[in-house]
């Protein structure tokens, strides 16, 4: 929809009836997607130079005026005191940056995972899905999962992006698959939780029962098996096999990678860029440090009902900084 709607935005900027909304809406789509900056750059320069004048410009225009339609979107309105060139020419660019969209999206349309089911989930938003086969999928704030309505071939296969803990459904003669980016996690009946954020500088898979084997994308030939209470560890294209973490706040010892199901916040000697991290996601803020050296600061803490300010306020007990929340925004300094 954000393709439809640049290309739409597009055309009314060239045609000069783009209104005040509507260009702070298109310069804000340019600055979250600076691939559709550069096309929308190189298109508005070739819309700008000389108009080459073609005797049968009616036809031609119509042709691709018909295929550059979005459904149910408005269509432009042509006005008559535009020369049939000049028209032309916004349809011509158009044409263009529908298929540099096309060309851009191509990994996606013909990926695997394009007629897949999606299941998104915001910041401070945790969603629980059962699947085809009865396995039961508890997805973490700020992740996506892409799972098929049956499961028809041999294997049983889902894609996420973020982090999920799975209870699988035991059948030995269909394997379930998990694959991030960077890894495939394959089982055939456990439970098992994978951490697969985009922003992270790592990919981690925790075993709670059962068995699991993890294979790396840039190396298949390369197998990690997990036993219960192991933990798989990707980070700079290296993996390793950990204990889990315990945590022992509360006279209970409990696991910080799976602390997010009991809706607590638990992290052990972590950095404070790392502690933004889970904040982000926790609260649904975007932290900004200004002043680098502290996101070197580390911080050991269990959070569960508290509150954004209670949370920072916590922290400031052990390290000396400041902050202020200013919206979505929170800003840290001394």
């Amino acid at each position: 929809m954000t393709d439809q709607r640049f290309t739409e935005l597009l055309g009314k900027q060239l045609a000069g009836e783009i209104s005040p909304d509507e260009s702070v809406e298109l310069k804000s789509i340019l600055a979250d997607h600076p691939v559709l900056r550069k096309e929308h750059d190189v298109l508005v320069n070739y819309f700008e130079s000389e108009p080459v004048e073609d005797e049968n410009t009616d036809p031609v225009f119509e042709r691709i005026k018909a295929q550059i339609k979005v459904p149910e979107q408005p269509v432009l309105t042509i006005r008559r005191h535009k020369s049939y060139v000049t028209w032309l020419k916004i349809a011509a660019v158009l044409a263009i940056a529908l298929a540099a969209v096309l060309i851009y999206n191509r990994g996606t349309i013909f990926s695997p995972t394009a007629d897949l089911l999606n299941v998104q989930t915001k910041a401070a938003e945790v969603k629980t899905i059962v699947l085809a086969d009865g396995s039961t999928v508890k997805i973490n704030s700020g992740s996506s999962l892409k799972y098929p309505a049956q499961f028809k071939a041999d294997t049983r296969e889902v894609y996420l992006s973020g982090e999920a803990f799975f209870e699988v459904q035991k059948d030995p003669a269909h394997p379930f698959i998990v694959h991030t980016s960077q890894m495939a996690v394959k089982v055939l009946g456990t439970e098992f939780d994978v951490k697969a954020y985009a922003n992270d500088a790592f990919t981690e898979t925790i075993l709670i029962r059962g068995k699991v084997s993890v294979s790396l994308k840039n190396n298949a030939d390369q197998t990690f098996i997990l036993k219960p209470n192991d933990k798989f560890t990707l980070s700079r294209g290296k993996g390793s096999i950990s204990q889990l973490t315990l945590f022992n706040g509360s006279g209970a010892d409990k696991i910080i990678e799976t602390a997010w199901l009991n809706h607590e916040l638990i992290f052990k000697n972590n950095r404070f860029d790392e502690v933004a991290k889970l904040f982000e996601r926790w609260y649904g803020v975007k932290i900004n440090f200004k002043e680098s050296e502290l996101k070197a600061v580390q911080f050991t803490g269990h959070f569960g009902k508290e509150s954004l300010t209670e949370a920072l306020n916590v922290l400031k007990l052990i390290e000396n900084f400041n902050y202020s929340v200013k919206g979505k925004n929170v800003y840290i300094y001394r």
